[in-house]
């Protein structure tokens, strides 16, 4: 299936099964490593266990008792857990384990700004969430065992429960796709579409969440810019009437408000607000940062060697009238329209090579790259 296809047909509107997406279980991490996350006081983590009447495994939830334990979790937990009803999930882990970056390669034909992050589920046998509803669009990509999943269609209506007072789910529901899915497997299920996964034995699932951006995040990112004012006063010159002193509040005010906010959010300022918020990191410390002084020096090797962008980097642009609106994870720049081609590149491709970086304009992208070293969104490639 081409990209244009699935963007077309599939892309918040509908799930689909790929068989075989990738050649077999990726193998990019191990029971024991995500375990061994689970217990670090940095990274959130859950472990859900769900007492099954054995009689019926799959009867829902009220027929349950759902535990729930946030990390960080303690050594020896996992040793009275016995071996079947329970699910860890650890989030975000792209940041903390590198090889788990692999997977956004295969997703290139997305939108880079748009992923959120990878949390991996280690499930044993009858181990799962219960039937749930997600508000972003994910990729599950099944790893070592099996899983049946049963996946509804986005919309449908469902009953929301909780068994469980921090554990949202839905009752079970009419399925449209009931499957077992092998190592390699893929199931993307779009946004609002209730999806039930149990677990067949020991497996592990990788699941690559992709949010879009909330029109919240992006009032707060134009309410702490320093460069509006927002002191603008209301005027009532004129307008007071006697009853007002009683309570009465002016139907001018709404009016008003309106018009200064519209003064203040001209198409900028929100183009601006809205590139910080789709390209901040959620961990930016996991990136490596250099001083200014050392990222020049790194920008002139990188013309005679090429440069590498890091998975964790997020990079965008806004074309907007004779400039090109930059946002290197989450901080805004302005550059000549004429260096998105090596945005471009490096978006699809991770990587501009010495040939590509000597064809494009020198000047931007000498200020590029300097920019790009320092928030260690860009590298050397390694010898």
């Amino acid at each position: 299936m081409s990209p244009e296809e699935f963007l077309s047909d599939y892309w918040q509107k509908k799930p689909l099964l790929i068989r075989g997406g990738f050649s077999g279980d990726p193998a990019l991490i191990t029971a024991e490593e995500l375990a061994g996350y689970s217990l670090d006081d940095d990274i959130e983590s859950r472990l859900i266990q769900n007492k099954v009447n054995s009689q019926n495994p799959e009867q829902h939830s009220q027929h349950q008792r759902w535990q729930l334990s946030h990390g960080p979790l303690q050594e020896d937990t996992f040793e009275n857990l016995g071996e079947e009803n329970w699910t860890l999930l650890v989030q975000s882990l792209d940041y903390f384990h590198p090889p788990l970056q692999e997977l956004t390669k295969a997703c290139n034909f997305l939108p880079r700004w748009r992923l959120d992050d990878i949390m991996v589920s280690f499930a044993t046998e009858n181990g799962g969430v219960g039937p749930h509803l997600d508000k972003y669009d994910v990729f599950l990509v099944q790893g070592e065992g099996q899983r049946r999943w049963r996946v509804g269609y986005k919309g449908q209506k469902v009953s929301s429960i909780n068994p469980h007072p921090q554990i949202s789910q839905v009752e079970p529901f009419e399925a449209t796709i009931d499957v077992i899915v092998n190592p390699g497997d893929v199931l993307y299920i779009p946004p609002g579409t209730p999806h039930w996964g149990i677990s067949i034995d020991n497996s592990i699932c990788y699941s690559i969440g992709f949010r879009a951006p909330n029109i919240g995040s992006i009032l707060d990112s134009i309410l702490s810019s320093a460069s509006l004012e927002f002191d603008s006063l209301w005027h009532d010159e004129g307008k007071l009437k006697k009853y007002h002193a009683l309570g009465a509040l002016h139907s001018e005010l709404p009016e008003w408000s309106q018009q200064e906010l519209a003064k203040l959010l001209n198409k900028r300022e929100l183009l601006i607000a809205a590139g910080k918020t789709v390209t901040e990191l959620k961990y930016p410390e996991m990136l490596e940062t250099v001083s200014l002084a050392k990222s020049q020096e790194l920008s002139e090797v990188a013309m005679s060697e090429g440069v590498v962008l890091h998975p964790l980097a997020r990079i965008a642009y806004f074309e907007y009238e004779q400039a090109l609106l930059t946002f290197i994870n989450g901080i805004y720049f302005q550059f000549p329209k004429g260096l998105a081609e090596a945005i471009q590149k490096l978006n699809q491709n991770l990587v501009l090579s010495k040939n590509e970086l000597e064809e494009l304009p020198r000047l931007p992208l000498g200020e590029f790259l300097t920019h790009g070293f320092a928030l260690g969104a860009l590298s050397l490639p390694e010898a």
